[in-house]
Formats: structure tokens, sequence, C-alpha cells
């Protein structure tokens, strides 16, 4: 094995050498966040007669090779203030760049080229966030580094095991709701607990219903109050003597004439500038041997106290909405649930936690859709929308388990945090050692960040390497370049 050091002693201070970025900058015109608008940007509908670049490029990101997609500082002290607070004067000008398509997924196979585009969303959507975030460790996560790869140092490792490479030495955040990059990594493991649990459960003779509640929402309405209504309102249905019985005096409750094993809760919340904020809750209730009578009677119950807790707080839904029960198809295709979790569909444990690849319907925007939008149009009314969504769903869970039934159900398997799951890295061989300089370049320069990513995975390390020294970006690896 061999050190090498990849040096670059005639590149301008800032500039990565390459010429792949589109630096034009791109911005809407004609009023407020308007959801409609969004998804025409997001499905690439609107042309470009209906948008208007400003008339210069903003300060900081004008030539085509700069290394830098935000006109403030590296390190810039995150914005302060809630959802009533105007935009920060530094975001005036904000614009993103783009890598151009045909550098973005210089790609083989649909499924991998699905996986390395949400990927890449996935990181723009970062760098977006850095910027108006109000949470230090959401502005630290996948920007700052935590020493272990030395000062300021991180690397890009390959897991040849499963041919997936990442980024190893950054900072994570562990936020399931407000990090992009961390939400679904943490999302990922959760469906995959979700759907091997309800999977055994079913192989052994039990049953399991998705039920999803929702409250009636309107545009004025906050997300705390709202959110505080659908999490308490499920708690009024899962208490007291109707569900748990009077077991002193004989009397058995819901919860027994269902056999009910467990439940499994997730929170959800999207955003839609017609009825604003629309937190609501999908819940797997896992039962055994229950009669047609005690489940019927169940759904009644759950539909009355749920109409009454949100008439309680203004939010009773129409008929139409509130509670919806679906059975949860049977044990000879318990397979499904166990599907792909990364990038799979259609299986329950991607429904109840894969909220981060689900998108808005009937003009509503899944959160980091609003992201999404903002980065490629930088409509300012979209910051205090997020840091009403960022406060409102800070420290609070979106995925429980109730008591004792994870353990029961993966028995010896040991629970992890949020933030443990976040900072889990899988292993492999490191491929390229950056210091704090390159590092800066990388997080700066829009898409470069998945792109190397692609690349090793791609190409291996040579095509690796050659990108590097084309971008010229110092590295340090101890691998033989012509592996």
């Amino acid at each position: 094995m061999t050190t090498s050091v990849g040096q670059s002693p005639d590149r301008p201070q800032g500039e990565t050498g390459g010429s792949e970025i589109d630096a034009t900058p791109f911005t809407l015109s004609g009023g407020p966040l308007d959801t409609g608008t969004a998804r025409e940007v997001l499905s690439g509908r609107l042309s470009g007669s209906q948008a208007t670049p400003p008339a210069s490029p903003p300060a900081g990101g004008g030539g085509a090779k700069t290394g830098s997609a935000h006109p403030t500082k590296e390190g810039a002290e995150p914005p302060a203030g809630g959802a009533s607070g105007a935009a920060p004067a530094h975001l005036s000008r904000y614009n993103t760049n783009k890598v151009s398509t045909s550098e973005e997924n210089p790609r083989s196979d649909a499924e991998s080229a699905t996986r390395q585009s949400r990927r890449n969303d996935r990181y723009e959507n970062q760098r977006a966030v850095w910027d108006i975030t109000t949470l230090k460790r959401v502005e630290k996560c996948g920007r700052a580094t935590h020493g272990g790869l030395g000062d300021g140092r991180a690397a890009l490792v390959m897991n040849t095991g499963t041919g997936v490479a990442h980024w190893s030495g950054f900072c994570f955040c562990g936020s399931i709701w407000a990090c992009p990059v961390c939400s679904a990594k943490i999302r990922a493991s959760r469906a995959d607990e979700i759907a091997r649990a309800v999977a055994g459960h079913i192989v052994n003779g039990g049953n399991a219903w998705m039920i999803t509640l929702t409250a009636r929402h309107k545009k004025w309405h906050d997300l705390e109050p709202l959110f505080d209504a659908v999490a308490k309102g499920f708690r009024k249905i899962i208490s007291g003597a109707p569900w748990a019985g009077a077991p002193k005096r004989g009397v058995k409750g819901e919860k027994h004439r269902l056999g009910v094993r467990g439940y499994i809760r997730s929170m959800e919340v999207t955003y839609g500038t017609r009825n604003g904020w629309h937190p609501h809750l999908h819940i797997v209730l896992l039962t055994q041997d229950e009669t047609a009578d005690a489940l019927m009677a169940a759904m009644a119950r759950w539909d009355a106290v749920w109409r009454r807790e949100m008439k309680k707080k203004g939010f009773e839904p129409s008929k139409e909405h509130g509670t919806h029960w679906a059975h949860v198809k049977g044990g000879e295709q318990a397979g499904e649930y166990i599907a792909k979790v990364q990038e799979g569909k259609g299986h329950l444990g991607h429904e109840m936690a894969r909220g981060d690849l689900k998108q808005g319907r009937l003009g509503t925007l899944a959160p980091f859709e609003l992201l999404t939008y903002f980065r490629k149009t930088g409509d300012l009314d979209v910051v205090p929308v997020w840091h009403e969504y960022e406060q409102g769903t800070h420290n609070r869970r979106a995925i429980t388990w109730s008591r004792g039934l994870r353990k029961e159900l993966l028995e010896d398997e040991p629970e992890k945090t949020d933030e443990e799951v976040a900072a889990e890295e899988v292993g492999g061989d490191v491929w390229a050692v950056f210091p704090a300089e390159t590092l800066r370049i990388i997080r700066r320069v829009p898409g470069l960040r998945a792109r190397l990513l692609d690349i090793a995975e791609n190409g291996g390390f040579p095509d690796l390497i050659a990108e590097l020294t084309r971008l010229h970006l110092d590295y340090e690896t101890e691998r033989n370049e012509t592996e």
C-alpha cells in the first residue's frame, strides 16, 4: 500500500477548476408561496417564460467556476426567530446553482439511478436548510466534522459489500423532522423494523389494522396546537375504562376484546397554502382473534372519541374524514412487508415510516418538498413556514411503539435512538481523506457531495481519483491509484 497526496498548486483559492457548474440564477415572479406553483416547479412543468432571473448574479456566486452556491460565508450564524419572523436579510439574494443533469447522474440501472437522484436531492436540500434553520445541530449536520479523522478532515468511504459509498467524519444532527439526510437514514431503519415486526406478527396468526386519524385544519391554524390536539386525541382513545376495562371488577375492555398485542404510531405533517398545516396519525394496531362485532364496536368508538376530542379543540373533521381503518394483508403476503426499504414502495414499513419519500397530495407539500421548492426558486415565503415547522416538531417523537411491543416482536434486537441511527456508519474502505480546505469547496459546490459518491459507486476508485484530479481537489489516500 502506498500513501499518495493529490495536490493542486496552480488552483486559485476558492475555485474548483471544473466547468460543469451552471451558475444561472432562478427566481419566481408572481407573489407569495403558492402550493400549485410549487407543484409545477417540483414536477418540472413550469416553463422558462414564467421564471424571471435577476438582472445580475448574486454576490459570491457569479462565476461559472465559483465554489460557493450561497451568498453567505461558511460557518455563518443561523437566522434567529420563529414562524412569525421575517426572512433573514442575507437570504434576499438566495439562489442555488445546479450541477448539469449530465453530470448529476452518470448512471446505469434505473433503481440505483433513482437512489442516487434522491441522495443528491437530500444533500442539496441539506445545503438549503443550512442557511435558514433555527436549530444549531441541523446547521452543523454534514457541515462540521467531529474530529475522528483529524482536525477538520472527512473521508469518502466505499462499502464494497453493498457497493454503496458514503461520507465519514461529519457530525450528524439526528433530526427525523428537519434534516433531509438524517431523516432518510432514520426512517429507513424504522421502516425496516416495522416491516419485520408486523410480518412476524401476521405469520404467527395475528391481524394488523392500519388506522389513519385526521383533523379539520385551516390556513390560519398554527402547527403546534394542531399537533398537540392530534397527539392528545389518540391518547384519549387508548385510555380509560372503555379501552382497558376494569380488571378489579371483572369488566373487559376493548383492548381485551380485540386481543390487542400493541400498536405502532407514526405522526406525519404536510402543508398546503389553501388549508395550512395537516398533522395526522397512522397507527398499526396488532390484534388477535377479534370478532366482527368487537371490531365494528371499536371502529364506532374510535370515531366517536376522535370527533369529540377534535371538536373540543376546534378541529372537528368532516363526515368524509376523521378515522379510516384498513386491514393489512394476511400472512401469505407477509414477505412484501420485508421488501427493500431504501427505495421500495408498497409495504407497511414504508407507509408508516418513510415520510421523507412521500409527496404531498391534492395541493399539499411534504416538508422536504418545501426545501426543494425553495432552493429551485429562492421564494423567501418558504422561510417562515419552515421555521414554524421546525419549531412545531422539535423534540417530538415521530414514531412510537406501545410499551413492550418492540421487544416482544424483535426480541433481543437493541433499540437505538434517532441520533445513534443517524451517526451509525456502515464501514468500508477509506478511498480518500480530504482536508478542511477541500471540504469547504465540496460543501459549497452544488451537487458535488453526491456526485463524488456516484462516481465512486459507478466507476470505482480510478474514476474517483480522475475526477478529483480534474477538479484540482486535494486529497490523501493509502490505496494504489492504479487499482
